[in-house]
């Protein structure tokens, strides 16, 4: 088990290939996935159902205070994921390289299109899986106008449940939209890794055969 993770890890790869084969891993491997980190997926249902509610039942003016707790939810969320993951022996963990913590800018290329890739995949996703916050969040928005106008309050009584309810499904499903970004990134920093040995043999050989050529050759 440990072998085929390695070999699925320690593979060098282009940036296409660690998104599409990243993708694949994660669809492969969604049951798993899902089995260890749906608590984790669920307290951020429930961030991300208070970040919303901040400025749709409380108070508009709270828009960036709530966007900073969302972002806090996920940073909190990949992070949890990834090293829950490792924990449950999904994932491999990645060694750093102390010796040259920076040796990722030599891929930037390659990082910049995995993570610009993934992004882009969420923020459609997140797009679509959004839409019944935003119909909700509108009604909300239209209602409070219209009691500032000095109109009635023409939402019904459970619509206050109904908002959180439907704040706290939609969370829940974008926290899986949000995990999509584990099986790109994992593979990308384990084909960087990769290289980054591979490289280091490489020029490893070539200072001891530069040493045997001076010994042979030294007059």
């Amino acid at each position: 088990m440990n072998e085929a993770k390695e070999s699925l890890l320690m593979k060098s790869r282009s940036g296409r290939a660690c998104i599409r084969e990243g993708y694949r891993f994660y669809t492969s491997h969604f049951r798993r996935i899902f089995r260890h980190t749906w608590p984790l997926a669920l307290c951020f249902a429930i961030l991300s159902a208070a970040a919303a509610a901040l400025p749709v039942l409380v108070s508009p003016t709270l828009l960036f205070p709530a966007l900073g707790l969302q972002a806090v939810a996920v940073i909190l969320l990949l992070v949890v994921a990834y090293k829950r993951l490792v924990r449950k022996q999904l994932f491999e963990r990645v060694a750093r390289d102390k010796k040259r913590p920076f040796a990722w800018l030599r891929h930037l290329g390659m990082v910049i299109l995995v993570w610009l890739f993934c992004l882009i995949v969420v923020l459609s996703l997140f797009v679509i899986t959004s839409l019944p916050m935003l119909i909700v969040m509108i009604a909300n928005w239209v209602n409070q106008a219209g009691m500032l106008a000095c109109d009635p309050d023409g939402m019904p009584d459970y619509m206050w449940w109904l908002t959180l309810i439907v704040f706290l499904i939609a969370g829940f499903i974008q926290a899986y939209v949000w995990l999509t970004i584990l099986g790109p990134v994992y593979l990308m920093r384990g084909s960087i890794a990769q290289q980054e040995k591979e490289r280091e043999n490489i020029l490893t050989k070539q200072t001891e055969k530069e040493y045997e050529q001076n010994l042979i050759y030294r007059p």
